[in-house]
């Protein structure tokens, strides 16, 4: 892949040379092409510029002795160790049973979260549309995008973007620097990359994993509330949560955040974003997110089962559109979901054994969605 990108970065160099010289988007576009780390999750230096997401007075996890038993608790930590992590922690009860780090990661590590950041753009629509920002998910994405009111895209509501069937064209090749992944993720303008992103077919229909979606519905969150990204997720979500500092890629300079990937933060922040989830967008007694709209989440589409309003609601135990095999088997709590990000990164909820996983690290060569969670269940089962 790497070979590839640099004969199509030197090919891109010469067609600016071509028509006058290459500007500075073209040089970053290229060098960011040239230089991708091999470790793109854990090799948080590479990424230039970032914003920080400020937090507020971090909550203290509590922890407490585990009722999970030590045999099981060092199943899965061996398994995550072998498996390229960074870090596995677990919460059950409200209380943190075990938490590890590899890699020389520690706890004030920050990490790439690729598309759990996904998960948290979702919450954010949930509080726009509770404090009367954004009307609701079946509003028409052109009425806060009107460069899509006059063209097939007209009709795509918010819904659909949650969804993943919005109809936009599906050009997701990672090795191909003209297609709009790596035009989105590695580009100096990922607003006008997701708004030239044309529908190939009616939306509603049809689940296609389309990180366009995302970026879509990150800058109609910011014409809505009249709010950055950052700022936003900064006041209505990290600091209500307890959560320390992020980190947000930009595009460029003062540029564009990107909602549908990038947001740098530490192993136990991930943690808190589950316990909001598993504690129906409560932290303290304090409704941060609607109840209502996290049950909204978790409801399957009809186009994906597997999928709610960005986040993942079933083991994947075959090929899917748009997505791979990631489990050998279904999860043994039905009403399990995941945060899924590039590389294996997870947050796992299992409302009904009151149990968050949280697992970091780089892309392993492979992984079962099924050992850490089944294993978690299966041994808080054989005590009942």
């Amino acid at each position: 892949m790497k070979k590839a990108l640099k004969i199509l970065a030197g090919i891109l160099a010469l067609m600016a040379i071509g028509v006058g010289g290459v500007v500075a988007w073209q040089w970053t576009f290229i060098q960011r092409m040239l230089t991708y780390p091999e470790n793109p999750i854990t090799g948080v230096d590479w990424y230039s510029p970032m914003a920080t997401v400020a937090g507020g007075d971090s909550l203290p996890v509590p922890t407490a002795q585990p009722q999970l038993s030590q045999a099981a608790l060092e199943q899965i930590e061996q398994y995550a160790q072998e498996h390229r992590s960074s870090s596995l922690l677990v919460m059950h009860q409200g209380k943190l049973v075990l938490e590890k780090y590899w890699q020389g990661h520690d706890q004030a590590a920050y990490t790439n979260s690729m598309s759990m950041a996904k998960t948290v753009l979702s919450l954010l629509i949930g509080i726009a549309i509770a404090d009367g920002s954004i009307g609701s998910e079946q509003d028409l994405v052109a009425q806060y995008i009107p460069e899509w009111a006059n063209d097939d895209r007209a009709k795509i509501t918010i819904e659909d973007l949650l969804k993943m069937q919005s109809g936009l064209r599906d050009y997701e090749i990672a090795d191909d620097p003209f297609s709009d992944i790596i035009q989105l993720y590695l580009g100096t303008d990922a607003k006008s990359a997701a708004l030239n992103v044309p529908a190939e077919r009616p939306s509603g229909q049809e689940f296609a994993y389309i990180n366009a979606n995302s970026q879509i519905l990150g800058l109609l969150l910011e014409r809505a509330t009249g709010q950055g990204f950052g700022q936003y997720l900064s006041t209505q979500l990290w600091q209500p949560i307890g959560a320390q500092d992020a980190q947000l890629w930009l595009d460029r300079p003062d540029g564009n955040a990107k909602p549908f990937c990038c947001l740098f933060a530490r192993s136990q922040d991930w943690l808190r974003v589950g316990q909001l989830l598993l504690n129906d967008g409560k932290v303290n007694q304090k409704q941060v997110v609607p109840a209502d709209w996290i049950q909204k989440m978790l409801v399957s589409s009809g186009s994906e089962p597997a999928y709610g309003y960005h986040i993942w609601l079933k083991a994947r135990t075959q090929d899917g559109p748009g997505y791979k095999k990631r489990a050998t088997k279904p999860f043994l709590a039905e009403d399990m979901f995941y945060l899924d990000g590039w590389g294996q990164q997870r947050v796992y909820v299992m409302p009904s054994q009151d149990l968050v996983v949280v697992r970091v690290g780089e892309k392993p060569q492979d992984w079962d969605d099924a050992v850490i969670p089944n294993t978690l269940i299966r041994d808080l089962q054989s005590k009942k």
